[in-house]
């Protein structure tokens, strides 16, 4: 049994499904087939009995008058033949048991019915008890038989002939039905070892639109959205290392000149290089944040906030900023709700994100404008200003990592390029969802929607 498992196993698909298929046609030929026979055979049995069946009714009432007239008895029923011509009737007698009573061939008298024939007879009864049996003269025939066999055997060949080109069809269409499944299965292989070797350019062929398609189409979706992650990957590596890089080369430029001068760390310089290692510790925190975020990972502690006395409180930051950069700063919060539902700590670092991102690219004298509102269940609020704008082709990048729109402002003036990707993650750890909306050289808003709370203390009414 084991070799049979194992041959199994290393068996290619489509000789198993052109072994399935044949397998299941023989069995269903050779089932039909005996059936059939056996159909045949009882109709060719009926077909007799129906054409005696006139001549054994006849001869049957005869039979059943000698009986009755005989005392209840077939003693000398042998005889019969010379009182009443038997001789062209064609007709056997035979008892209950089986053994012939008359036949014009005396020779048989005694003779067991053979078991083939016993259950093709006529039954004889006097007064509903069965006395005898009758049966066609032809059925003892050799002649007959022969020529019944010769039935038999034709109604087998055409069957046998049925299932050999009934099955070297199920050969044909099984062969090409395993071909047409397993061929777009290796071209599934080959992609997948094409992926595997970093390659994720060539799209696999879609030959149906059945679930072999949607297996295809299913896995050119993931080819290339395993393209993206690849390249948001590299792409994410390089910046970082560009990201650390500027810090780290002040560090090293700097304590490299002060050993060379074999000279102390002026007051000046401890200042600069503290700056830079708290960039550091700022960028690196920032990664971690979004790194733990995107995994699902970050704790959120969300509670009811009154949020205007919350928003008051770093207001002022805000303004100073604002006349620091020399812009307008509109607070528009008449249509805020009294509360709303949020993580304290990350609320604040939502907003003044994207408000710094906002004083960040409006240039002087220009607005931001910071509104909150309600709708229907959900705490709404915006920050929109009135600077370079965004370009269509680049709202769908903003919120990836280290992405800037201007390629050419450096870290002081451009940010880390994480602010609006820790933003989005945020705002989806809360269950709500960021949109924006851009016009170059009009300005840009940016939107967010925070699900409110219920008496269970999940999303609801604020």
């Amino acid at each position: 049994m084991d070799w049979v498992i194992n041959l199994v196993i290393i068996m290619r698909l489509t000789s198993k499904i052109s072994i399935i298929l044949v397998t299941i046609v023989l069995m269903a030929g050779i089932l039909i087939g005996i059936l059939c026979v056996e159909n045949t055979s009882d109709a060719f049995d009926e077909y007799l009995y129906d054409t005696y069946e006139v001549m054994l009714n006849e001869w049957a009432q005869t039979f059943v008058t000698y009986y009755t007239y005989n005392g209840g008895s077939w003693n000398g029923v042998e005889n019969l033949g010379r009182i009443v011509d038997l001789q062209q009737s064609g007709v056997v007698l035979s008892d209950l048991n089986g053994r012939i009573l008359y036949y014009y061939d005396s020779s048989y008298i005694g003779r067991q019915v053979p078991q083939d024939i016993y259950s093709r007879g006529y039954i004889l009864r006097v007064d509903n008890q069965v006395v005898g049996i009758l049966y066609p003269a032809a059925l003892f025939s050799s002649t007959f038989m022969q020529l019944e066999q010769d039935f038999i055997k034709s109604a087998m060949s055409a069957v046998c002939k049925g299932v050999f080109f009934t099955s070297l069809f199920a050969i044909i269409i099984g062969i090409g039905l395993s071909v047409g499944i397993v061929h777009p299965l290796r071209e599934l292989t080959k992609a997948t070892r094409r992926m595997a070797e970093g390659s994720f350019e060539e799209p696999l062929p879609i030959y149906s639109t059945d679930e072999i398609g949607d297996l295809s189409r299913s896995f050119n979706t993931m080819a290339q959205e395993l393209k993206r992650n690849t390249e948001l990957r590299k792409q994410m590596i390089a910046d970082t290392s560009h990201e650390l890089r500027t810090p780290l080369t002040v560090l090293a430029s700097k304590l490299e000149f002060t050993l060379e001068q074999n000279k102390p760390l002026e007051t000046e310089d401890v200042v600069v290089l503290y700056d830079e290692v708290i960039r550091l510790k700022g960028l690196v925190n920032e990664l971690q944040d979004l790194s733990k975020l995107e995994a699902g990972h970050a704790m959120l502690d969300k509670t009811l906030i009154r949020f205007r006395d919350y928003f008051a409180d770093f207001n002022v930051l805000l303004e100073a900023e604002a006349e620091s950069r020399r812009l307008n700063l509109k607070v528009d919060l008449e249509r805020a709700p009294e509360y709303c539902y949020a993580d304290p700590k990350r609320l604040k670092q939502i907003i003044l994100n994207l408000v710094n991102n906002a004083f960040r690219y409006t240039p002087e004298g220009g607005q931001v404008t910071v509104m909150a509102w309600q709708e229907e269940n959900n705490f709404m609020f915006s920050v929109q200003d009135t600077g370079m704008g965004i370009a269509p082709e680049e709202l769908d990048k903003i919120f990836e990592r280290f992405y800037r729109t201007d390629r050419s402002r450096d870290r002081e003036s451009g940010g880390s390029g994480l602010g609006l990707a820790i933003t989005k993650a945020l705002v989806e750890a809360h269950g709500g969802w960021i949109k924006v909306a851009s016009r170059v050289n009009e300005g840009t808003v940016f939107t967010v929607m925070l699900p409110g709370w219920d008496e269970t203390g999940d999303a609801g009414t604020c």
